[in-house]
């Protein structure tokens, strides 16, 4: 049989294609037959595209809309939210395929910047991604916590109250890299894929202000913090307090690091402690990881949500995208990757042209590089020696100076 007469791409078919989609979910190991139903509310929102095989879906890429900060400017996102593929599709670049038709598809309704949550380093890439910056994630025992745990009276959250924690979670105070996610129908599909998932929070019912959602294993733990919310310090070491208000039953829990504090100046003798627990169910630990990537859908808009006060320059870009030859092939569309030359001012107000200007210093790289440059998860002379990036030293250097950001957090899984 030639399998390239029985495939086909084309947009989901809901609710008849999913059946397909929850074996398809079971097989990669996202669901079991107790979470189906959760697979259904994830894909009532957002977009999606499908690989067929004699007329079944073997493949499927879902996208949802929402945001992202580069410093203080919100550029509009595509959040590349699910990517699985069949037991019997492997092998056939369905994934590669139909990711890229959905960054076409993104970029050509408006959103500025992709991102994604990896399961490994390389694949991605093929499309244009790269790692975002690291995050801190630490196991502790709340008890641990060098906060008053005198801590008032919180609210009990569950998957029912998934609009009140959308709400907040886009409410948060946000940082260099903040990501919201438009929907809250997926927020609510989330919440329910947490093992015994369970909320406390502040505020009002109908006005959260702050919250904690935890996922619980056993009676002692360990805990981990799935989502958290908060709108300034104060709420945030709040926060902590409670963590700290759970330590009489709780033995350990786990948690990204907020990127306003060290956590481990929290952290009561964390070596030691770290020493005295290791190797046991509760074993306290630090680690660093970069768990997502990113990738600029439309160069101009983003460097023009850039600025500095420093003296302007000016400079060449040119941009490599993979993209272009995969999109060749599978579309005729007219968005073919942001691939091309630019000329580049970085001021208080940026700018990137369509160009070619020969006196300006050149700075050559990939889409990739270029993103984690912008956002300021590696730095320009890192990236010569790391990445796709080459420049003269003088303007790595003035790169280095002007691109001094925040490492950017999403402060929402995806």
């Amino acid at each position: 049989m030639n399998l390239k007469q029985v495939t086909n791409i084309r947009e989901l078919n809901n609710p008849a294609d999913m059946p397909a989609i929850e074996r398809i979910w079971r097989e990669v190991g996202w669901v079991d037959g107790d979470e189906e139903k959760v697979v259904k509310q994830f894909f009532s929102t957002g977009d999606t595209l499908v690989a067929t095989i004699n007329e079944v879906p073997e493949c499927s890429v879902h996208t949802i809309s929402g945001e992202i900060r580069l410093q203080q400017t919100d550029l509009a996102l595509c959040v590349v939210s699910a990517v699985t593929t069949s037991r019997i599709a492997r092998g056939h670049a369905f994934a590669q395929r139909l990711t890229a038709l959905q960054l076409q598809r993104s970029a050509q309704r408006g959103s500025l910047v992709a991102a994604l949550g990896m399961f490994d380093q390389g694949f991605y890439d093929l499309v244009g991604f790269g790692s975002g910056g690291y995050d801190h994630q630490f196991t502790f025992d709340p008890g641990d916590l060098l906060v008053d745990h005198r801590v008032a009276t919180p609210r009990r959250l569950s998957t029912d109250d998934y609009v009140e924690i959308h709400k907040a979670m886009v409410n948060r105070r946000k940082v260099n890299g903040s990501v919201v996610i438009d929907s809250d129908e997926m927020m609510g599909a989330v919440l329910k894929w947490s093992k015994n998932g369970f909320g406390l929070g502040y505020g009002e019912p109908g006005e959260l202000t702050h919250f904690m959602w935890f996922s619980g294993e056993a009676e002692r733990g360990p805990y981990r913090v799935e989502h958290m919310a908060y709108q300034d310090s104060e709420q945030l070491m709040q926060l902590f307090s409670l963590l700290k208000s759970l330590a009489d039953q709780v033995y350990s829990v786990k948690m990204m690091e907020p990127p306003e504090v060290q956590l481990q100046d929290l952290l009561k003798r964390p070596f030691r402690n770290s020493a005295l627990s290791a190797k046991g169910p509760h074993a306290a630990s630090h680690e660093s990881f970069a768990w997502w990537q990113l990738r600029i859908l439309d160069v101009s808009a983003c460097i023009a949500g850039f600025s500095t006060r420093l003296p302007a320059l000016r400079f060449s870009l040119r941009v490599s995208d993979p993209l272009e030859e995969i999109l060749q092939v599978e579309s005729a569309g007219d968005w073919l990757g942001v691939g091309g030359d630019y000329i580049v001012e970085l001021a208080e107000s940026s700018s990137a042209t369509l160009g070619q200007d020969e006196t300006l210093p050149l700075l050559e790289c990939s889409v990739n590089a270029l993103t984690r440059m912008l956002f300021g998860v590696a730095p320009a002379s890192s990236l010569a020696i790391s990445d796709d990036l080459s420049a003269p030293s003088d303007l790595l250097a003035y790169l280095d100076e002007v691109i001094s950001l925040r490492t950017p957090h999403t402060g929402w899984d995806f």
